[in-house]
């Protein structure tokens, strides 16, 4: 887990105890006199590939051009919630032991569900995984898609799971990855970079 101790975001998060208006004055006293006096700590686990967890075409949703939208079924899993409790047990104590003056948050149950109008994550990754074979995968290990070589799908699409951390270095390892072999391989030879 990472314990962050430089405060918060100036807008985006502005924690106040219990019971603090939503406006006013009283609440600018509590956003001034919380913001530089409380801690967050917070745990990421990686999120494994699920059967039930998929990207598809929107049977209903069609963009300017009449063509489906894409559609993202996605919950937490079994595994995803006892990770969450496990590592709520055991930063739980931590914070204890700061002898605050109120300790907010609380794990996710067994009837948690992944939900986009509350911050969880925005490490969401796969729909275009990254494989040795074209029956499980959809592109190789350069990023190029299996089915058409001039297409090349950049970024943490090529993930088969959730990562723990922060995907961007891999993903720019990657993109680097590609750009050489697409510069050097596939520029003097368009084609194939990966015999199926």
């Amino acid at each position: 887990f990472r314990l962050k101790h430089a405060g918060t975001k100036p807008i985006s998060g502005l924690p106040t105890p219990p019971g603090t208006p939503a406006s006013g004055s009283k609440w600018k006293a509590a956003v001034a006199d919380a913001y530089t006096h409380h801690v967050s700590m917070d745990a990421h686990g990686a999120h494994q590939s699920y059967r039930n967890n998929y990207l598809d075409l929107d049977p209903n949703y069609k963009n300017v051009f009449g063509q489906p939208l894409l559609r993202m079924t996605f919950d937490w899993q079994e595994n995803d919630i006892k990770m969450a409790q496990f590592m709520y047990d055991k930063m739980a104590p931590i914070a204890k032991a700061m002898n605050p003056k109120l300790i907010a948050g609380s794990p996710k149950n067994a009837n948690s569900h992944f939900d986009t109008t509350s911050y969880q994550t925005t490490h969401m990754n796969g729909g275009a995984v990254m494989g040795e074979d074209p029956k499980t995968s959809a592109v190789n290990r350069y990023l190029q898609s299996w089915d058409v070589h001039n297409v090349f799908s950049i970024g943490a699409s090529a993930f088969p799971q959730g990562l723990g951390y922060n995907p961007t270095g891999t993903v720019a390892a990657l993109a680097y990855w590609s750009a050489r072999a697409i510069r050097e391989q596939y520029l003097k030879n368009p084609g194939p970079l990966v015999q199926a």
